[in-house]
Order: C-alpha cells, then structure tokens, then sequence
C-alpha cells in the first residue's frame, strides 16, 4: 500500500485557511442560516483533517464506501467511519500546513504537537476547530482547551478547506483525494481486509492500564487464506495471538499481552497482511502507575494538573532540573528542600521540610500513588518558610500528591509574590492535602499575588486537592489578586483552574462566610482579562462567599456541577460570581456555561445564593443560570466525614461534586 505521505509534508501548504414582524423573522432566518452555515463549515474542516490523519498515518485501507450525492462516507480498515463533503463549504478558513519540524502549523504559528508518529509514539491530537462569535478557535488537546485564533470565518476568503474533491477510481479499487493545493493522495479500496481492536474500549489519547499479569485485547479480522496476523511490541513485551490457521471470515480474536515487571509504556500493533496491502490498528498500554519515581526512572511522562484540562508533563526529555529522590536513608541536609528542582519524596519519610527561596523552578512529588508524601510548612517565630515566587521567570511551582504540615506555620499565606519581575508558567496543586491555620482570624490566602503586578502567572491550577480551613471571621482566599501598586496592573494570567477539589471547613454547624476561589481586581486598569476560567465538580462544605465564590475579569467561564453543602448558619449573603464592572465593556464575554451547580443548604437563608451578581456585569439573560437547590441530603447512603474531608455522594447524585475516593 502506498499512501505518499510525503506529498503531505512537502506540499501540504494549503490555506484553511426598530422593525416590524417581517424584519425580525427574516432577522430571525438569517441568524438561523449563518449558524447552519458555521456548523457545515466547522464538519467540513474536522472532517478533512480527520481524512488527513488517515493519510499521514498510512496503515489503513477503505473496505468500503457510498456517496449520497453530496457525501462520501469511508468506513476503514478499522472500523473507523468517516465523512467527506464534496464542493465549497462557508467563505474562509485558517491556514493549515506541516513546519519542516514536523508539527502543526496553524494561522501561521507552530502549534508545538506533531502531525505524525515519531519514536513509536502517536501523534497526539488532531486539532479540532470550531467557530465561535464567528472566529475559529483550534483545540490541540482532543476539545479540553480551545484557542481563539484571530481568524474570522466570514468576509474575503483568504484559506480554503484542506481538501478539495474525493474521487474514486472507475475500477472501485481506490480513492483519489484532492488536497486544496491540487496535489493528490490515494487509499486503497480492500474490500473484506480489516483489523479493528474492539476491546478495550477506549476515547481519543486514552491509554489502556494493565496490571502486573496477562491482560487480553480483543481484534476483529475477515481472515483469507494466506493473510498473515501478527502483534508487535517491544522486546519487553509478550504478546501472544492465537492460532488462526482453521479459520475463516469474520472472527474476534483474543490477543495476550504480557508487560515487564517495572514501569513502562509501549504501541501495541495488530497487523493484518494480504498480498500487497497491510493494515494496522494500534493501541497505547502501560503499565498501572504505582510509583512517581519508577515512572520517571523508566521515562514515563507524569501529568501534574488536570490531565483533561490544564496540565504540565513532567519527564526525563522535557524538563532540564536537578532531580533528587528524597527516601528514609537521605541525609538531613538532603530532606530540606531550598533549591529549585524536581525532587521525589517518599511517602515513609516523616522530617522533610522547606525553605524559602527565590524560587522559579520548583517540582515536589509523593512518590507513592496511593499515600500522599508529607512536607512541613514552618513558622520560627517571625521567620516563615512560604514559597517565595522569584525573578526571572521559568516554570514554577508544582506540588503532586502531597500532605503539607501547617502545624506550627502562622503566616497569612502559602505562596507570595518576590518582589522583581517574574514570568511563570505555573503554579499547580495537584492532589495535596493540607489543613490550613487559623491564623487569629486574620484575612488568609493560599496563593497571595497582592499588590505585585511584577509577577506574572501563565496558569494557576487546582486539581484534586482535599483542604480544609478552621472556621473563621477572616476572608479566606484560594488566590488573591488584588490591589496593584500605582500605575501597574496585572497581567499575563491565562487561566485560572480548580476541578476535582474537596473543600471544606473543619467543624460541624461552622463555616466561613468569606469565602473565595478567586479574588481578583475587576478594574480594567488594575488586571488584563483572565482568557480562561474553569471550575467544576468541586464539593465546597460549609464554605460560601459574601465578595463571590469568584471575583475576576475573565473571557470565557465554565463552571459545571459543583456541589455546596452547608449547616452553618450565617445571615450573610452568598454569591458565586462576579464578573466585570458594570461599565466595563473591554471584555467581551466569550463562553458562559454554569450547569448543574447544586446547594444543599439546612438553612433559612438555603437559597439566596447568586449566580451572577448584580453589581457587576450580568448578561442579558442572566436570570437562565440558576443553581440546583435539593431538598434531600446528597450524602444521605453516601459517606460525610466532616473530620477526614472524605464526602462521597449516594449513587442518585453522581457525577456532582468531587469523586477523590
């Protein structure tokens, strides 16, 4: 088979590149046409890269085809069916080409994502697009992020689609493709030859998990005499196909894979060969994650954030830091974290510590997946070991599967700002634990950007955490930034992220009424808009916000299925968001989705919570975004442990709030 994937590489640069009734039904109409316009645009170009994947990977065969008229659809050797539109659909496109690095090129800028398989690992998305207030935007991680690309689907065309005509050879036995710059491709027609892994069953870029045993796949072939099927992986790997030589036609076959005793990952490949054309189909597997330390030592990638959203990749190729492994045996002075670097602590180490620093380049990890790492936080006197944002700039701070011991901290903060200009791409908490101080009820934050406008964080990140706060009369903040010094604002936050967490105030019937996730200036002048803001499944318990849960400038929200459970009795209002100043028309909103936010309150004032506050900008039809307030309590047959934060939903109620146990 040959599918001249290096016509793709070499010359595949092609653009993507006051009325009466009558006047508002054809108002209505027009309005109507031009968003089925973008939905045939948008399936068109999704449509076309999918076929482009095809092509670039060059393992695969139609077995069969039909066109309706305006329509091909290809079912592949996969089983994978795809849909073709011939002609021009809407006016203009993004361009849309491979760099000579190998990557995706998009409205002129390298995405940094390969198009094609490298080094036996995939490639890692197709980029998908969408149009939104009539600009496209691209998703480059399989639709959890989009970036608006500047690109208007409208107006003078300036790219086309990148495919132009499908046209199947007269003989049936091919598909000739058109790329928009008029060279051409062809897939083999194969009627009959296919190999499609069945099972496991598993979503675009998801892996397949295997313990320390036997796992078995599951491959859909027609076997032909003399078709050859072979499984290929590494030498580490077993994989054993069962003997198919008094078989014939459809059959399901089941495949033994075998993986090494230590970590690793690997392609597993099902090959079908007959004659001149093989097809494949092909599945990632590795092993169950037990050990950081063992992921790292064996070159495996570690996700520190939210691995379907906002995330950094942690491995041995990509990050160039001091990597130290921190055990029972290290040395006291080794236990004492003051320096950047990536460092693994296990989780039966009880006296490791740390110690403020400039920091810009800072990674701690629990090495045990299932028993977080414990770290103490300390306070000697007036002397306070918080994580100190330095100068310069680099990645930031990442903390994974960590207990930080606040026991004897009394400062007002975790994090702070330095005071000289830095740029950082992160600052993530990823499933830590932690019960912060009282601190004589004082106003308290976790991440405190105050007043330092010097310091600029690209993504903030808050992913499966359990944190529990002592009631107190003090506001207390996730992040706080607010209040830039005279004549400076901040800049520079492309996202804000908390998902997954448990939140909760420690003690029964008390709580804390000032509350925040995000406290953030709403003045133009004062803080350059916040593009992406996503907060969903968090269980929020006896927490709730009279300044708003959040309190910011921001482009585009989703807020989805959290869960408010509150007994504290408190007369002060509660709100969940509150977005620009009235008057403030420099951001246009984007996306605005609040679904499924629920409120259990025992209260008087149980529903008076408000979703969007009036006293700062509120969309014309905000009075659609409301909460889901039950009457029944959603832990009723489920587990609340006020005392451990472990909050588990009876099974009606699934899918609200975090799911950490």
């Amino acid at each position: 088979m040959k599918l001249y994937k290096s016509l793709l590489f070499g010359l595949l640069v092609c653009g993507m590149a006051a009325c009466d009734t009558t006047d508002l039904e054809r108002d209505i109409n027009s309005l109507k046409d031009r968003v089925e316009d973008y939905e045939a645009q948008v399936q068109k170009l999704n449509d076309d890269m999918n076929i482009i994947r095809v092509l670039l990977d060059g393992n695969k065969t139609i077995t069969s085809y039909s066109f309706d008229g305006a329509n091909y659809t290809l079912t592949l050797s996969n089983g994978e069916t795809l849909t073709l539109t011939q002609g021009v659909v809407g006016a203009n496109y993004p361009s849309i080409t491979i760099g000579e690095n190998g990557n995706w090129v998009i409205a002129g800028t390298d995405s940094g994502i390969r198009a094609e398989a490298k080094d036996g690992e995939d490639a890692p998305y197709t980029p998908q697009f969408k149009i939104e207030n009539e600009n496209w935007c691209v998703s480059l991680d399989g639709g959890a992020t989009w970036q608006n690309l500047g690109v208007k689907a409208t107006g003078t065309a300036s790219g086309t689609s990148p495919i132009s005509s499908v046209t199947p050879a007269t003989d049936g036995n091919s598909i000739k493709i058109t790329l928009a710059g008029g060279k051409t491709c062809t897939i083999p027609v194969v009627k009959d030859l296919v190999c499609e892994i069945t099972e496991p069953k598993l979503a675009d870029g998801e892996m397949w998990y295997i313990g320390t045993g036997v796992a078995t796949l599951q491959v859909r072939v027609n076997i032909q005499s003399g078709d050859i099927i072979r499984a290929i992986v590494p030498a580490d790997w077993e994989a054993e196909v069962p003997d198919y030589s008094g078989l014939s036609g459809e059959k399901t076959l089941e495949v033994k894979v075998t993986p090494p005793s230590g970590a690793s990952k690997c392609v597993v490949t099902m090959e079908v060969n007959r004659g001149a054309n093989t097809v494949t189909d092909e599945i990632v597997a590795r092993t169950e994650i037990a050990n950081y330390w063992d992921e790292y030592q064996a070159g495996m990638d570690i996700v520190v954030g939210d691995p379907n959203g906002v995330h950094m990749v942690i491995n041995k190729k990509n990050i160039n830091l001091t990597v130290k492994h921190i055990t029972s045996s290290s040395s006291a002075d080794d236990k004492n974290i003051g320096a950047d670097g990536i460092y693994f602590v296990d989780s039966d180490v009880t006296d490791v510590s740390h110690t403020r620093f400039g920091l810009k380049n800072l990674i701690i990890i629990g090495t045990d997946v299932d028993t977080q790492s414990k770290l103490a936080i300390k306070s000697n006197g007036a002397d306070h070991q918080y994580f100190n944002l330095g100068k310069d700039g680099g990645i930031g701070l990442a903390l994974k599967n960590i207990e930080m011991d606040f026991s004897t901290y009394t400062q007002t903060y975790v994090v702070n700002a330095g005071n000289v200009e830095s740029n950082l791409d992160y600052v993530v908490f990823d499933q830590c634990k932690a019960a912060f101080p009282n601190t004589d009820n004082k106003a308290f934050n976790v991440i405190n950007l105050s007043g330092k406008a010097n310091i600029h964080i690209k993504n903030i990140v808050f992913y499966g955490n359990r944190f529990s706060f002592l009631p107190s009369t003090g506001n207390i903040n996730l992040v706080n930034i607010t209040s830039p010094a005279a004549g400076t604002k901040f800049s520079g936050y492309e996202s804000f992220t908390c998902s997954n967490n448990v939140l909760y105030a420690s003690q029964s019937d008390q709580g804390i009424s000032g509350f925040s996730l995000l406290q953030a200036n709403l003045d133009e002048t004062k803080l350059d808009a916040i593009y992406s803001l996503s907060v969903n499944n968090n269980t929020i318990v006896n927490l709730y916000s009279k300044n708003a849960m959040m309190r910011m400038r921001a482009v585009n929200i989703v807020s989805k299925a959290n869960l408010m459970w509150n007994d504290y009795d408190n007369a002060d209002s509660r709100s969940w968001l509150f977005l620009t100043k009235r008057a403030d028309e420099a951001v246009e909103l984007g996306q605005l989705e609040l679904t499924g936010n629920t409120v259990y309150d025992q209260i008087a004032n149980k529903k008076n919570w408000i979703v969007i506050h009036d006293r700062g900008y509120r969309p014309e039809n905000h009075a659609d975004y409301t909460f889901n307030y039950l009457d029944a309590n959603p832990f009723d047959g489920g587990t609340f442990d006020i005392t451990n934060g472990v909050f588990k939903v009876s099974a009606g109620y699934e899918g609200i709030g975090a799911s950490l146990d």
